[in-house]
């Protein structure tokens, strides 16, 4: 039998040597990052599914499978039959489809991992801008405090707000290098886009804002002559890019309808941002750190980046929905910019490994300690999340840790296994998740996409909502055969069934909610 020469063995004569470049070496600056990264995932992980646009999604996205093609109306809602309807999110829907198929624990699976990669791509980027770790955990945590609400909701937004990052940093980017490729990637992030979600067109006027501030520089450092400005490359190249963006939102299966839904659909009439909400104060931060860059920086003013911040901020702020959009834009444009204002350097390069020719010199100090804890505190939080049941084992989350306090989950259970042969009215939120195969696929009055509906329909729901006196009347209307009540949130149709209900007989009864089916159904 073979045996290893003693020599082989003696520890003196051989050393470990690292093979991984320096560049993988963190220091606990970089480590408390990545801590702080693994901790937003773990929270995410454990956030309750909501009624949200997810189950509207997937509904539509069952009907594409199914029958091949686009829906021309609404199949959440057999109230909306014969309104025209335009499928502006058809590849979101195919899957939060394919997703929801599995089980809701993998819809919550991957709303936790989008929302992740939006996080990863953030502290990435702030990283590469600041080169501090502070400012990318404050930058990463001020993200989140943001859009905390967002990212726990899935929906379409999750599956393009990595593409929003992603056309943030190609379009403000300094460098000039590359600028044929960053045009190409560009538009192909705008085709995707438009496949994905109606959003699309924030983008398109992300890109137009961006242009135009960039134009007005170009154009002042020439002394506004305008025969330099048209034969600036920058120039050109950013007006080429905006065109073949906009020609990109026409590579849908709607073509022009996409615009046509847009301005159809369009609405300055939303509700404001709360500026004391958590929201509104991270809103009124954007401000205060907009005021110090403009006080404080020195030279020309980047134009396209404060006109951007200026303009997006006042649609968040008149229009709450717009957030979302403004929230990492803020982070990557206004972080770096106060961090070159105020001075703030960056951190300190990692300690070079010291070589020694001296044979009795003690062996270097663990370079890779704090990389290696990097790659442990990921490992922890994977294992504490959910997720890692598919590869670790364990029990699965039941469905009432699935979904948050508000989701009627035992009335979605009743409903489930007790289906009703008729209409059931339920509040608009509830709607959504009970039309869906998860939630026994019943035959909702309305759901969130109320705009779809009949505008008496839509009159009629109010009605009920309110508890109005006809309301016996207006299910006779529509062959409601059930009510699902929401007792927080409509006290009044409470109030008023309870009152007197003589065809209508009580099924089911919790502290969240009320089912009353009318009798013989």
């Amino acid at each position: 039998m073979s045996t290893y020469q003693e020599t082989t063995l003696n520890s003196d004569q051989y050393e470990l040597e690292a093979l991984l470049s320096d560049r993988f070496v963190l220091t606990w600056r970089h480590m408390s990052v990545v801590g702080l990264v693994c901790l937003l995932f773990v929270l995410l992980s454990f956030t309750p599914l909501a009624s949200h646009t997810t189950w509207l999604l997937a509904q539509r996205g069952e009907a594409i499978l199914t029958e091949g093609h686009l829906p021309t109306s609404d199949v959440t809602q057999s109230l909306a039959q014969g309104i025209s309807y335009r499928e502006t999110s058809w590849l979101s829907s195919v899957f939060w489809a394919v997703i929801a198929r599995q089980s809701l624990e993998a819809v919550s699976w991957a709303t936790t991992l989008l929302a992740t990669v939006s996080l990863v791509l953030l502290s990435v980027s702030l990283w590469q801008a600041t080169r501090n770790s502070l400012l990318t955990g404050l930058g990463i945590l001020w993200f989140a405090l943001f859009t905390w609400s967002a990212l726990g909701l899935g929906s379409s937004l999750l599956l393009v707000l990595p593409l929003w990052i992603g056309l943030i940093l190609l379009t403000l980017k300094n460098s000039s290098d590359g600028t044929l490729v960053r045009s190409g990637v560009t538009v192909a992030i705008v085709a995707l886009w438009a496949n994905l979600d109606a959003s699309v067109f924030a983008g398109i006027g992300f890109l137009a804002v961006a242009w135009v501030g960039n134009s007005a520089k170009t154009l002042a450092e020439n002394n506004f002559q305008w025969k330099k400005l048209l034969h600036d490359r920058s120039f050109q190249m950013a007006a080429v890019t905006l065109e073949l963006s906009l020609l990109a939102t026409l590579l849908t299966p709607l073509g022009i309808g996409l615009w046509t839904d847009l301005f159809q659909s369009w609405s300055l009439r939303q509700a404001p941002l709360d500026v004391t909400s958590t929201a509104g104060l991270c809103w009124m931060t954007a401000v205060v750190l907009l005021g110090v860059f403009l006080r404080k920086h020195q030279g020309a003013l980047p134009l396209a980046e404060v006109l951007t911040i200026a303009i997006f901020g006042l649609l968040a702020l008149t229009m709450a929905s717009y957030v979302v959009w403004f929230a990492p834009l803020a982070a990557l444009v206004l972080i770096p910019r106060v961090q070159s204002a105020l001075g703030i350097h960056a951190d300190p390069a990692p300690a070079q490994a010291e070589v020694s020719e001296d044979a009795e010199a003690k062996p270097p100090a663990l370079r890779f300690a704090y990389s290696l804890g990097a790659v442990l505190l990921c490992w922890i939080a994977f294992a504490i999340s959910p997720l890692s049941q598919a590869v670790l084992g364990g029990q699965p989350r039941t469905i009432g840790q699935l979904f948050d306090n508000a989701t009627p989950v035992a009335a979605t259970r009743y409903l489930r296994e007790n289906p009703v042969d008729g209409i059931v009215f339920a509040p608009a939120t509830w709607g959504d998740l009970l039309q869906s195969r998860q939630g026994g696929q019943a035959d909702v009055f309305a759901t969130t996409s109320m705009s779809n509906l009949p505008q008496q329909a839509k009159y009629d729901y109010n009605k009920l909502n309110r508890g109005e006196a006809i309301w016996q009347g207006i299910t006779e209307r529509y062959a409601i055969n059930a009510l699902v009540i929401d007792k927080k949130n409509q006290p009044a149709l409470l109030e008023t069934v309870r009152s007197g209900h003589e065809n209508w007989q009580v099924a089911y009864e919790d502290d969240l909610s009320l089912i009353l089916r009318r009798s013989g159904q």
